[in-house]
């Protein structure tokens, strides 16, 4: 079955929301509660001081230098291809 995403409004400790859901009655269903900042949102939940302080972290760049990471999707792939000679090794 595909996700659905509503939004709603806690009353008297209930959620209600804006129109009803087209489930069939007795669907078990997980719930996961995220509250919304109404004031902003359409704005990102980083601050430019957070993403600031993030660029100059002693970890943000620190493997710049490292020849083997120079193409990124290569060194994945070797790492995984490690991976994978781990599980089908046979001794």
């Amino acid at each position: 079955m595909a996700l659905i995403i509503e939004q709603g409004e806690i009353n008297n400790g209930g959620i209600v929301l804006s129109k009803p859901l087209s489930l069939p009655e007795g669907t078990k269903v997980r719930i996961q509660i995220e509250p919304i900042d109404t004031d902003d949102d359409n704005q990102s939940t980083t601050s430019d001081d957070e993403n600031e302080d993030f660029a100059n972290s002693s970890f943000f760049g620190m493997w710049a230098d490292r020849e083997d990471m120079r193409d990124s999707v290569a060194w994945v792939r070797k790492q995984r291809e490690k991976w994978l000679e781990r599980i089908t090794r046979t001794e």
